[in-house]
């Protein structure tokens, strides 16, 4: 299969793809010039559609070598002479020849592709009220529907203590913490979305603060600031393994230091 090449307009303007004999059609008839630049679509070499090709001069004429003894003859003879009427040169041949090989392109580094290290929400013990509050109205339902008519206090206490745990976990997972190879970012919303990220090689501060009996549990709340004592500009609040993320980060900014 011979190697189609594209080829640089003088207005600018990019065409082909043309084989080889294309080109040398193209140029035998005027229609480019042979100082034409032309891109091999195959390696993307870039050359002149000369150096494409060599030039073979053009053989000797076997019929004016044939035609000499006779010029000379003629010469002899009286008013006779050599015919000097010039004679059309030949055409040169053109025929493909091999481009040098060209320095070897420094292969690009392809980008690392971005893992997730942490994806979290914030923990149960944050809605601790919500949650003890939706399971102690279904607990007094169901002691209520021991009493006389008490079917009607019974589906309504587990209908209102199931409508109000649904809500709470529906609202932390809402809010989801992310931590990459790239950046740390929490997302808040289901429909409509916002976020707060940084990248890793920005922060300077990772803050973890412990309290009560969550804290015996590892959650915490974990801020990052881009700048040190500057503003937080991401906040994990009761975050599961508080510690344990922080370090996650923190081994992160050292393998791309």
């Amino acid at each position: 299969m011979s190697a189609e090449y594209l080829i640089n307009l003088p207005d600018g303007r990019v065409d082909g793809p043309y084989t080889e004999e294309d080109l040398l059609d193209m140029v035998d008839a005027d229609e480019i010039g042979a100082g034409t630049i032309c891109e091999d679509m195959a390696t993307r070499r870039r050359c002149r559609i000369r150096d494409l090709f060599r030039i073979i001069p053009p053989a000797p004429d076997p019929a004016v070598a044939s035609e000499e003894p006779e010029d000379a003859a003629a010469a002899d003879e009286p008013g006779g002479g050599p015919d000097l009427s010039p004679r059309p040169a030949p055409p040169n041949r053109w025929v493909p020849a091999p481009l040098p090989e060209s320095a070897p392109v420094a292969a690009v580094p392809a980008p690392q592709p971005v893992r997730l290290i942490y994806a979290g929400h914030p923990s149960l013990l944050m809605y601790w009220r919500s949650v003890v509050g939706s399971l102690g109205l279904m607990a007094g339902a169901w002691y209520a529907g021991r009493w006389e008519n008490g079917g009607w206090w019974l589906a309504a206490g587990w209908l209102s203590g199931g409508l109000w745990l649904a809500l709470t976990l529906l609202r932390r997972s809402s809010v989801e913490y992310r931590v990459t190879t790239r950046r740390v970012e929490v997302q808040r919303g289901l429909i409509s979305k916002s976020s707060q990220e940084i990248r890793i090689p920005d922060i300077r501060a990772i803050n973890v603060r412990k309290t009560g009996f969550s804290g015996l549990l590892g959650v915490g709340d974990l801020s990052f600031s881009s700048a040190s004592g500057g503003a937080e500009d991401v906040n994990f609040p009761q975050a599961s393994g508080a510690h344990r993320i922080k370090n996650q980060v923190r081994r992160l900014q050292d393998r791309g230091a």
